[in-house]
């Protein structure tokens, strides 16, 4: 697997700049720029925030089957309003949504 064509897929896939992903998963620019244009792997503490950022864990990334990394374009656009918010505010829906969830099972 090609970690850094994977990324760039993703990211691409996300009509995600280099530029919006480093402000999002606040990892310096230059060093994602390393990473698309040089093919540095980056740090696996790296990876993670980007992974994280792209909407995937890393158990998802490296999975071989791609079926848990597709999202409808509502999910993506939902996906990144919500990494917008304050994390305290994200907790706060995460709790809503999964009650809610909860309560339908």
């Amino acid at each position: 697997m090609d970690v850094i064509e994977k990324l760039n897929r993703m990211r691409l896939e996300r009509d995600m700049s280099v530029y919006r992903l480093a402000e999002l998963s606040g990892i310096n620019q230059s060093t994602l720029a390393n990473t698309f244009s040089r093919g540095t792997v980056p740090s696996l503490k790296n990876l993670e925030l980007i992974c994280s950022t792209l909407g995937v864990t890393l158990s998802q990334f490296f999975a071989e089957t791609e079926e848990l990394l597709w999202l409808t374009p509502e999910e993506k656009r939902l996906m990144e309003n919500y990494r917008r918010l304050p994390e305290q505010l994200r907790c706060s829906i995460a709790n809503i949504v999964n009650s809610v969830s909860d309560l339908r099972n």
